[in-house]
């Protein structure tokens, strides 16, 4: 069985950033998970759970992702 590999798609500053991107993301057919940053001050440890939040999408799906990501960011300008 092949492990899957995520990799971090952004790093948000609190988590109801990243679950609003998530929830995008799953509604486009990617599935995408949250977790703690460590990046750049330490994260939970530091900040409890209102600090910063890294979005994962898995490796594959990395470039549908990112082009998502895009037109979030088009449409906030």
């Amino acid at each position: 069985m092949k492990k899957t590999e995520w990799t971090v798609l952004d790093i948000f500053e609190n988590g109801t950033s990243a679950e609003i991107t998530r929830g995008f993301l799953e509604e486009n057919g990617i599935e995408a998970k949250i977790r703690d940053s460590t990046v750049p001050y330490g994260g939970s440890m530091i900040f409890g759970e209102s600090g910063p939040k890294e979005l994962l999408v898995k490796a594959e799906e990395l470039e549908e992702a990112e082009s998502l990501l895009d037109e979030i960011k088009k449409h906030k300008e």
